[in-house]
This record gives structure tokens, C-alpha cells and sequence, in this order.
């Protein structure tokens, strides 16, 4: 742990505590929880915060998880979820046997886990949580079991003061650092989310740190480890550059298009995506390749022989310029998501330097014509959005509300790229069939897998935080609160844990890793172990990680740094 004396730090993390509420006893089981602990923070470790719960923090087979149905999409558990259940005997004092109440807002994304909560004074900034307390089995609907039950209802305008109440977050989580997100007039300083029971944005947000007062020693931060990012592409695109790097010589010509294996994934680097990301690209039309196996011609990846060789259809062609140029469609994300501020330091090195390009400009949501300037760059509100706008751009649908076109007559289909979690669409086979029609692609020649980016291939990665106050006197709890947090970011930083919760990919296994500057020595496995994810490489320097500098292996690392050469 490492107490946190700098402003920016001091004036982003999470305090407060409620009340003990009755939990209505429905089923065997439930009754007044002896602690209830309040979270906000990035959608990017949702599964792991989850299956850290269930695997760890509870007594098997005492889990309800309760959550909320996204109405515009359908995602279940994208803004909230409850976990109510029984601590583990592993707890120890305090905790083991205790009915705990453990909630995570995802809504808002990392800023609304680390950004200043905090009013002037220090009191807190409370924002809407989900509300288990005083509902019966009849407000909710089953979804399905785990140990204990799960339960989701459909939470908007209409019913959100019954199923949301305004608290203080007890804690803050994150996939990335949080001194990141903190810089004001920037891509990362999060911005408002409108609430969802008002329409409108959550009152008292301050807008920069400026006026903020320093406040001491006042917050810890607890590391938890790693997790790899990754860069999406829609199920057409990712056939057309397949079909089009094989022409190139880029892929062997033995690859079939449309699998999914490592050796099958096609590769971007880190300098296209860069110009993709800041928006320098306005249509596919401009990217081209040399076509070796028919006579080294230079071709744009609308040709028509690559996109019969890709067994696909020309997306949705803008009419606004008179050029007939195939919109770029970029999925980056909302201010203050974690997701978006790893990928603009490790891509763009902003806005940690100087100069550094920024992403590129949003085009408004409810533009009438979104072709008018190209490219098209969407910042969906979550990791589950990122999926489904990307579902949107592929079937030529809008659920999302992203993805508006001037002639609706014609179906919006589009070729579109986004920055998200690697451990995503898991159910996709090797040979390509299975999952949501979107695909994960490769970054300077490396799948996104927890073994490249322990050999320093791969780069797209950061370490991650929970984050809480030090001490709250006049919350009798609080020690047990922090003991309670403190041991699920542990659970997230640990080997064993990762191991568990790791997703595997048709390409890979992927997810969250501890790394060796982890104050508990782990030590790192030549050759890779995937029971023991443990990686050598930290961006920790000056007292905490630093998501907008370049990883260096840990000098004081056990195990040693694998050179990968291929």
C-alpha cells in the first residue's frame, strides 16, 4: 500500500459510508448485512471484480448478485451490480461469517472511481448506486444461479428511485493509475454521466482540480496487478484486412479467412493505429497495400478482388463529399474510462507529452449526418457499449443510439475499429464461427495474451488500483470496510486469482496478471506459466505505476525477463 500525498491523488478518491438498511430475508439466507461497502470505478475488470467475489471474498454457494439491465442494450450488469453474500473463512476477524453487501457501480467508467467525488469540504459527492434494501423476490427477475441466485431488473427514468439511491462510494476501482485520469481539459479528466433516474448530468461535479483544496495523507491505493487491453475490429473488417495482408504477403496464403487462431489473426502496428485512434484517417479508401500475387498492384482495401477474396460486401458509403469514400468508424471511449486513457498513452503518448496527438473529436451522437466529417469517432460510455456499438457498425443496426446515418433507408453497416479489455467475445472459435460479430486483432505482430505481454511484445497493458480513504472516524465500520477492500484489490493483483478468473481465447489466454514489483515478491516463470501469471515488466516509477511511460522490466524481478524473438 502507498499512502497518497499529492493533490491530484488527494482530491480523486472515494469516501463515505451509509447506513445499515434492512435487507428484506426472501430466501434462506438474507437478513440485515453487518457490512454493506459501496464501489464506483472502470467496467474494464467487471468479470474479475466478479469472480473475485465468488471464488474468494464468499463462502461457497452463499453468492446473490444482483444487477441492473441496461434498457437502450440489454447488458446485464454493465452500470450495476450487488454481490450479497457470506465472508469466506479466509477473511478473518470481522469479515468471516459476516452477510456482506458488496456493490460496484461501473456506470461513469474509471472517473467515477477515482475523479474527485469530493466537495470542497471533503464530505463526498454521492451518486447513484443500485438499492437492494427494502425489495421483495417480486421486484426482480431471475437470471439464473450461481452458488446462490442472480437477479437483474430493467432500471430506467421510470423505476430508477425504486432500484437506485444516491450514496458516497466507500471505495474506488480501476484498470489503470489514477493519476492518469486526473489532468483537466484533456481526453482522461472524466466528464459527467447524466443520472439515470433525472436525465440529467450528476450535480456538483467539479470541473478541474484547481480550486480543490491539498488534503494530506489522506487515501491509500492498493495495486492490483495487471490486465491486457486489446483493439477490436468489426467481423467484415477483420476478414478484409485478413484477405488483404494475405495479398500482401503479410499472412500466409495458407490462412482462411475468417478463423481465429493466433497464426490467423491479422496485425496492425502501433503507428496506424495511432493515426486511426487520432482520428487522421477519414475513409478506408486511403488504406492501401501492394497486392503480390497480382502483380504488385496497389490496391485500397475497397478493391473489389479483396473483398471477394474476404467473401464480404462494401460497408455504407457516405454521400455528403460526392466521393463515395467509405467512412473510418472509431469506437475510442468516454472521458475518465480507463480503457481510453491506457490506450491514448500507449498509442498516441498523450497527454503525458508534450505535443502528443490527441484522440480524435467526437462526432456528436445526434448528428443527422454523421458523414459530414470524416472519420466517424464514437466514446461509448462502457466496455459492453464498446461491443455493442461495434455489433451496431457490423449488422447495420442502432441500438446503441451511435450509429445514425443520413439515408435510413439504407443499412449503416461499417467498417469500424475500438480500443476495449482484451477478454472479451471469449465464445468465438478458432474457426471463426461463435461470439458477436466483432474480432480482436493483433498489435505490431502479437495477439493480445498474458504471454506475449510478459516477453515485452505485446504493449497494450497497464496495472490497476482500488483505492479508498485511510481512516473515516465517524464511521464505526471503516476499519472493517478498508479490510474488506483492501483484501479484493489484493485478490486482483494475485497470481492465483488471475489464474482463475484468466479468460482463454481461441488465439490465447488473456486477462488480469500480477507483475514482480508487487510488494509480495511473486516471481515470474520462464518459460511462461499461465498457472502463475506473473509478469516481470512494471510502469511502477516514482512511488506508484504510471500508465503514460514506457514499462521497463523490475530490477529487483525473480525469475529473470524472457526474450521472445519472432
Amino acid at each position: 500500500m502507498k499512502q497518497l500525498n499529492t493533490l491530484a491523488l488527494a482530491v480523486s478518491l472515494l469516501v463515505g459510508s451509509q447506513a445499515a438498511h434492512a435487507l428484506t430475508p426472501w430466501t434462506t439466507g438474507f437478513a440485515t448485512p453487518d457490512v454493506a461497502v459501496y464501489t464506483s470505478g472502470g467496467a474494464a475488470q467487471d468479470k474479475a471484480y466478479g469472480q473475485v467475489v465468488t471464488t474468494t471474498l464468499a463462502a461457497p454457494g452463499t453468492v446473490d448478485i444482483f444487477s441492473d439491465v441496461d434498457p437502450a442494450t440489454g447488458s446485464v450488469g454493465a452500470r450495476w451490480t450487488a454481490y450479497y453474500f457470506t465472508g469466506n473463512a479466509n477473511l478473518g476477524a470481522g469479515l468471516a461469517g459476516k452477510k456482506i453487501l458488496l456493490e460496484k457501480r461501473s456506470y461513469g467508467a474509471a472517473g467515477y472511481g477515482v475523479v474527485p467525488l469530493l466537495a470542497a469540504s471533503g464530505a463526498g459527492l454521492p451518486i447513484e448506486h443500485l438499492k437492494i434494501q427494502g425489495l421483495q423476490a417480486a421486484d426482480w427477475d431471475v437470471d439464473g444461479t450461481v452458488g446462490g441466485k442472480k437477479w437483474k431488473k430493467t432500471i430506467d427514468t421510470g423505476n430508477a428511485s425504486k432500484y437506485l439511491f444516491k450514496k458516497v462510494s466507500d471505495g474506488g476501482f480501476l484498470g489503470v493509475d489514477p493519476e492518469i485520469l486526473l489532468k483537466p481539459g484533456t481526453e482522461n479528466y472524466p466528464g459527467q454521466v447524466n443520472e439515470v433516474s433525472t436525465g440529467l448530468p450528476e450535480a456538483g461535479w467539479p470541473l478541474t482540480l484547481s480550486a480543490l483544496p491539498k488534503t494530506g495523507n489522506l487515501f491509500t491505493v492498493v495495486p492490483t496487478g495487471g490486465l491486457v487491453y486489446g483493439v477490436a475490429v468489426t467481423l467484415d473488417l477483420y476478414k478484409v484486412l485478413q484477405a488483404a495482408q494475405k495479398r500482401a504477403g503479410i499472412l500466409p496464403s495458407t490462412v482462411v479467412v475468417g478463423s481465429y487462431s493466433e497464426a490467423s489473426l491479422p496485425k496492425l502496428n502501433r503507428n496506424v493505429i495511432a493515426s486511426l485512434l487520432a482520428g487522421k484517417v477519414g475513409a478506408w479508401n486511403q488504406i492501401k497495400i501492394v497486392d503480390k500475387t497480382d502483380g504488385n498492384k496497389v490496391k485500397t482495401l475497397l478493391d473489389t478482388t479483396i473483398l471477394a477474396s474476404a467473401g464480404v460486401t462494401a460497408p455504407y458509403k457516405e454521400a455528403t463529399t460526392g466521393k463515395n469514400l467509405t467512412p473510418v468508424a472509431v469506437a475510442k471511449r468516454n472521458k475518465g474510462a480507463a480503457i481510453g486513457a491506457v490506450a491514448y498513452a500507449k498509442f498516441l503518448n498523450y497527454p503525458g507529452t508534450k505535443n502528443s496527438f490527441a484522440p480524435g473529436a467526437t462526432t456528436p451522437d445526434n448528428a443527422v449526418d454523421e458523414d459530414a466529417t470524416l472519420p466517424i469517432v464514437k466514446a461509448p460510455g462502457g466496455a459492453a457499449d464498446t461491443g455493442n456499438l461495434l455489433k451496431d457498425w457490423q449488422n447495420g443496426t442502432n441500438a446503441t443510439g451511435y450509429n445514425n446515418v443520413l439515408d435510413v433507408t439504407k443499412p449503416a453497416k461499417r467498417w469500424g475499429i475500438a480500443v476495449n479489455s482484451a477478454d472479451r467475445n471469449s465464445s468465438v472459435l478458432a474457426n471463426g464461427t461463435g461470439g458477436d460479430p466483432w474480432r480482436y486483432i493483433k498489435i505490431d505482430g502479437y495477439a493480445p495474451t498474458l504471454e506475449n505481454v510478459a516477453a515485452g511484445v505485446y504493449p497494450h497493458w497497464a496495472e490497476g488500483a482500488v483505492l479508498y480513504r485511510t481512516s473515516k472516524g465517524v464511521d464505526p465500520l471503516w476499519a472493517v470496510k478498508t479490510k474488506l477492500l483492501k483484501a479484493f484489490a489484493n485478490d486482483l493483483g494475485s497470481p492465483t486469482v488471475a489464474n482463475a478468473v484468466n479468460t482463454t481465447q481461441a488465439w490465447g489466454k488473456t486477462g488480469i496478471f500480477a507483475t514482480t514489483a508487487d510488494p509480495r515478491g511473486f516471481t515470474a516463470s520462464i518459460p511462461f506459466n499461465y498457472a502463475n501469471p506473473v509478469v516481470p515488466l512494471t510502469h511502477f516509477n516514482g512511488g506508484s505505476t504510471h500508465a503514460d511511460i514506457v514499462p521497463v522490466a523490475d530490477r529487483n524481478a525473480k525469475g529473470g525477463l524472457s526474450l521472445q524473438l519472432k
